[in-house]
């Protein structure tokens, strides 16, 4: 009995140790967790700040994967977007991808935190970020280039020689608005390569041209998000009828009788003429009255002439008619050739004479095909070219020489032999040239095929080396090398297979046709023929008897 009491009571002692040693255990446990009895549990935060500049404004992006709707975002416990920036805030009643912020006139550092908040107004970590926004002060230091003014007594052109657009803005479009002599606002709208003819004004009014550019101002030499509008207003006094002008193509004009360079004299002009090698058309701006434009040269211009003097050959090539074969050495540019088209919109223009392709505007031109303006010369199907333009190989190189008779007055008798020429060969590089004055070049646009006669002596004249004189080398080029400075447009060469135009022995002692096709030489500004005989086999050209061609009808056909 006293044992189990014993034992009862040891048991019971057993208890209260354990009961101790729990307490003991949990009140530890609590140490542990006590630090942390007061810390927040943030909702979560945006991934990510980037900020876009604009015109009194800002955008910022929140998230890395972009702007995407609000429905397709999931931040755990987050609810709401807020933004503070300037004693500001802005509480947004859902999460964004992006934010808007408007109102911002000042030119200063604005500071933006953007956080979230989950339903029991706990914040995130905000994200933060300083952006000096495009406003209106920053307007006012943007500049513009200034536009090139040209102005007669009752017109004016404004047009810009350079890009408008620069490290500071990028121009997109401009308006235009001002007042014609009768009060009637005038507006309009131009694109990238803006140019303002105005018309019907007062001479010696001063008008007031109100310029409205559409830009993108840049910051950093970066665009902004926005485009606005830069407005400036130019005061033109535009010249009384007795105010002068410089002519552009003052010879020109003189020759169409013009020499006194005022509007009121320009006023009593009613046609004009043009040659083929005129550079510019931008002088029509003066003569507001014009209705008749002969672009062809007509009756009161000849074809320039270029003299030669090297190699003892003195010769002065060119002069003359002008011919269906030739045309501009370049293109008149739509800019040269605007102050045309403005009197031909305003309908003061009723009548244009034009080559095709003589002066490369031909699409301007076509434009006005509907309103029967234009007569388009029709060339002829084929031209000869006369022997103003012949010259002697010489001139070149001693190692191109012949022995010219021009003309051939013992010429073999053949079919309409016209313009022949008898050709002794003298050196191993034999050659004779057709060339133009350095401000043309040949149309090809309008004829494909050089065309000419050959005849070649018998075969005995071809024996051993001299075999390889039996046959021609067409060569067409921008200059000959001696002559570099002719041409301004480089050296733009090419030529047949030194063997690609043989004569058979079929064809010796009679006139053959030769056909050359050109159509390589359509966009050069090819305005030399060499017609080199042999091929330039080289050696010492010393013949057993001479070798003697006749040549006759060198001609351009369609």
């Amino acid at each position: 009995m006293k044992t189990k009491n014993k034992f009862r009571k040891i048991a019971g002692f057993l208890v209260v140790l354990t009961l101790m040693a729990f307490s003991f255990s949990c009140k530890k446990m609590y140490d542990n967790i006590k630090p942390y009895a007061e810390e927040t549990v943030y909702p979560q935060r945006y991934d990510t700040i980037a900020a876009k500049i604009g015109y009194e404004r800002v955008e910022i992006d929140l998230i890395k994967a972009g702007r995407i709707p609000s429905s397709q975002i999931r931040m755990g416990k987050s609810k709401k977007t807020i933004v503070e920036y300037d004693n500001q805030k802005i509480t947004i009643d859902s999460l964004v991808s992006w934010l808007n912020i408007k109102g911002l006139k000042q030119s200063k550092l604005y500071r933006f935190k953007v956080y979230t908040i989950d339903e029991f107004e706990n914040k995130s970590v905000p994200q933060q970020i300083a952006v000096i926004p495009f406003t209106e002060s920053d307007v006012k230091n943007l500049v513009i280039a200034s536009p090139r003014i040209m102005t007669s007594p009752n017109a004016m052109v404004i047009d810009w020689t350079s890009s408008l657009s620069s490290i500071l803005l990028t121009y997109k479009s401009l308006s235009f608005e001002y007042k014609d002599k009768t009060g009637k606002v005038i507006t309009g709208t131009r694109g990238t390569s803006p140019r303002i003819f105005a018309a019907n004004l007062n001479p010696g009014s001063t008008v007031a041209m109100k310029l409205s550019y559409n830009v993108i101002p840049k910051v950093g030499g970066q665009e902004i998000v926005d485009s606005i509008t830069y407005t400036q207003t130019l005061d033109i006094t535009l010249p009384t009828g007795e105010t002068t002008f410089n002519p552009t193509e003052r010879d020109i004009l003189v020759a169409n009788g013009v020499t006194t360079f005022n509007a009121n004299v320009a006023a009593g002009i009613k046609k004009l003429t043009f040659p083929i090698h005129t550079n510019s058309l931008q002088d029509l701006f003066y003569f507001s009255n014009v209705t008749e434009l002969d672009l062809t040269g007509g009756e009161l211009f000849n074809v320039k002439t270029l003299d030669y003097n090297r190699n003892s050959v003195v010769k002065t090539i060119g002069g003359g008619k002008f011919q269906p074969f030739i045309r501009h050495v370049s293109t008149i540019s739509n800019a040269n050739a605007q102050a045309m088209l403005d009197l031909l919109d305003l309908g003061i223009i009723k009548k244009i004479k034009y080559i095709p392709n003589s002066l490369g505007i031909d699409e301007l031109l076509k434009r006005y095909d509907s309103k029967n303006i234009v007569e388009w010369v029709t060339p002829p199907d084929e031209s000869l070219i006369p022997m103003n333009f012949f010259l002697d190989g010489k001139i070149q190189d001693n190692n191109w020489a012949t022995d010219i008779v021009n003309p051939a007055t013992d010429a073999p008798a053949g079919t309409a032999i016209v313009n022949p020429m008898k050709i002794t060969l003298k050196a191993a590089s034999a050659s004779f040239v057709f060339t133009l004055p350095k401000e043309y070049r040949f149309n090809i646009a309008n004829y494909k095929y050089l065309k000419f006669k050959v005849y070649a002596p018998d075969k005995s004249k071809f024996t051993g080396s001299y075999s390889a004189f039996q046959k021609l080398w067409p060569r067409f080029m921008n200059y000959m090398w001696a002559f570099s400075s002719e041409s301004a447009f480089g050296q733009e060469y090419w030529e047949l297979d030194r063997n690609a135009t043989p004569i058979p022995d079929s064809d010796l002692t009679k006139w053959k046709d030769v056909t050359i096709d050109l159509s390589s030489a359509k966009d050069k500004h090819n305005r030399v023929i060499v017609i080199n005989i042999g091929g330039e086999p080289g050696g010492t050209f010393s013949p057993p008897a001479d070798i003697t061609y006749y040549f006759a009808n060198f001609r351009f056909s369609k």
